[in-house]
């Protein structure tokens, strides 16, 4: 999970304080443990139990609302935008609550095809995570 998450307010004593938003610009590199991937596509995917996995909009859109502490919507309905892809890279562009701008690259790895079975039914997996910072 990336690491550079804006801490914009604590709850002490129940009372909700404000805090000064931390952003801290970069690339989060996702490792991608293959054994763990390759179980969801199988388990998850395959069986029809998390097929939005197999649509890049939404996994972007998960992964982008799991990054915004202070998104409030469904995951699956975060507001990302489609920047440039094809059929095994696409990258989206998310504008979090408190100004950060989020970009997520998604990948098809090619060592799940076997486990997919056929091209179609293998699942988009975040591989990068880059964070600028608004003013």
């Amino acid at each position: 999970m990336i690491t550079r998450l804006a801490v914009c307010s604590t709850i002490i004593f129940g009372i909700t304080l404000p805090l000064h938003c931390v952003c801290k610009p970069g690339t989060d590199r996702r490792k991608l443990d293959q054994a763990a991937q390759q179980k969801i596509q199988v388990a998850r995917v395959n069986s029809g139990k998390e097929p939005w996995r197999m649509e890049a909009p939404q996994v972007a859109a998960r992964e982008a609302a799991s990054l915004d502490t202070n998104y409030k919507g469904a995951q699956e309905k975060a507001p990302v935008r489609f920047l440039k892809g094809d059929d095994r890279i696409q990258i989206f562009q998310y504008s979090a609550t408190n100004g950060r701008q989020i970009e997520l690259t998604l990948k098809k790895p090619e060592w799940l095809l076997p486990y997919a079975g056929i091209y179609k039914m293998e699942m988009w997996v975040v591989t990068d995570v880059k964070t600028t910072c608004g003013k």
